[in-house]
């Protein structure tokens, strides 16, 4: 542990220990290891993937667990190396991603450490997620804040970077974009920049569906769709930019999308894990376009591979992100170049973690980002 810190020996963790139930306990404070970043947590969103394990649904995170992987907070205490490894200081304000890459494999040397396979991820395998007061990070996961930044946007810049990985996912092939080649499925897409009048559409419009369209306008598409159920969440998609919202409830959604994009969008963002999501997507795409993945299913998807063959659609799926994501979105975050904001329509002490899991199971169309705050700066 660093000199001069101290942190308490129990802490307050919301506990998952059935298929929807929630306990809040005290339980040991993580022990720190040599590398290890303790961060007393400020803030923290629910994730789809939390709802998704909460319901019994994720297909490898099982309780006993302590979600959550959305979060800010503050270094309170360090391993004998883990300020240097993971270059913080105690006192700093912090975010994370989900996961801790080998750093050792050629996806990790390649900086596309999403796609390490050997990677330990939170919530997972005994290592406890954010919501508790504190959570215990390694080298090659922590992202350094502005001291002054809005906790809550600390708390939505892992999410963002998901989105803007999708979104990357696209602009790194050849469909809707301009300047030089870039090798397909480019993750970075180097020198690529979005044509003028290049459309996209989200189907599906939560927090990671309305960050890629965050991301997407921030690069350059422009016009966006999204869809999504009910009026609710029109209005977060209008709010954080969205030009046309079709209400799935209200009749023929692909009809809408292309009444407002004739023809099909160039890219279609699947962020909807919804048995017909794949088959709607090729219906709303143009010919030639993309259709980009950013959402496990919860079952079997129905899709006719003929008509993706036909418009020669090109696919592609995108998981979690790397570093350069989360760089650019805490640049954006710092020059006020996208406001996420809206997303967040709920907020609950960590101790309620219960009532707002389970306002966002029985919520559908009316819950944005859920929102736990776990601390206080003062305490």
């Amino acid at each position: 542990m660093a000199a001069g810190t101290t942190a308490p020996t129990t802490m307050g963790a919301s506990v998952l220990t059935a298929e929807r139930v929630v306990e809040h306990r005290r339980v040991p404070v993580p022990a720190l290891g040599a590398d290890g970043v303790l961060v007393r947590v400020l803030a923290t969103g629910i994730c789809g993937s939390d709802l998704s394990t909460y319901r019994g649904l994720h297909p490898y995170k099982r309780p006993p667990v302590v979600l959550g992987h959305e979060f800010c907070g503050r270094v309170e205490a360090l391993g004998q190396d883990g300020g240097a490894a993971a270059g913080v200081s105690v006192g700093d304000l912090v975010c994370s991603s989900a996961y801790r890459p080998c750093g050792d494999c050629a996806p990790c040397r390649a900086g596309t450490t999403n796609l390490c396979q050997a990677r330990d991820n939170l919530s997972h395998r005994g290592w406890d997620g954010s919501f508790a007061e504190y959570v215990l990070l390694r080298p090659g996961m922590v992202f350094r804040l502005p001291d002054d930044l809005d906790h809550e946007l600390g708390a939505l810049v892992e999410p963002l970077s998901i989105g803007l990985h999708a979104v990357r996912r696209a602009v790194g092939g050849r469909a809707a974009v301009a300047g030089p080649p870039v090798p397909p499925g480019s993750p970075a897409a180097p020198g690529a920049a979005v044509a003028a009048g290049a459309s996209l559409t989200v189907l599906g419009g939560g927090s990671i569906g309305l960050a890629c369209a965050l991301a997407a306008r921030r690069l350059g598409f422009d016009p966006i769709a999204c869809v999504d159920l009910g009026p609710r969440k029109g209005e977060l998609a209008r709010a954080v930019g969205v030009d046309h919202y079709a209400d799935a409830r209200r009749g023929d959604a692909a009809k809408a999308v292309l009444a407002a994009l004739p023809g099909g969008g160039d890219v279609t963002v699947v962020a909807s894990g919804h048995p017909t999501a794949l088959a709607d997507a090729a219906g709303i795409t143009r010919p030639g376009g993309q259709v980009v993945v950013v959402t496990y299913f919860d079952g079997p998807q129905e899709l006719d591979w003929n008509a993706l063959v036909g418009a020669e659609l090109t696919v592609r799926t995108s998981a979690l992100s790397t570093a350069a994501d989360f760089t650019e979105v805490i640049g954006w975050l710092t020059r006020g170049e996208v406001d996420p904001s809206p997303l967040v329509t709920h907020r609950f002490p960590l101790r309620a973690a219960a009532d707002a899991l389970a306002a966002l199971d029985s919520g559908a169309g009316e819950v944005g980002k859920v929102i736990l705050r776990a601390r206080t700066e003062d305490g």
